[in-house]
């Protein structure tokens, strides 16, 4: 969804384990990079690993920190 002229908000797939979603305002140059086959540790380099991770493999931050006696 286009917010504002270049910046768009991207949504990322929902968490396999808990359902959440994450969105994120991004460049048009970045949803290019991203489209054209980018990594998203490139494309979303200036998030924190937590974001990234939920974009890479659908992962939320709290589901991917289980517990260890798990």
């Amino acid at each position: 969804m286009k917010v504002m002229e270049g910046n768009y908000v991207v949504t990322s797939h929902a968490c396999p384990m808990c359902g959440e979603t994450k969105t994120v305002a991004i460049t048009g140059d970045e949803l290019f990079a991203y489209n054209q086959g980018a990594y998203a540790q490139q494309v979303l380099s200036r998030f924190d690993a937590d974001v990234r991770e939920r974009f890479i493999s659908g992962i939320c931050g709290e589901c991917w920190n289980f517990p260890d006696d798990f």
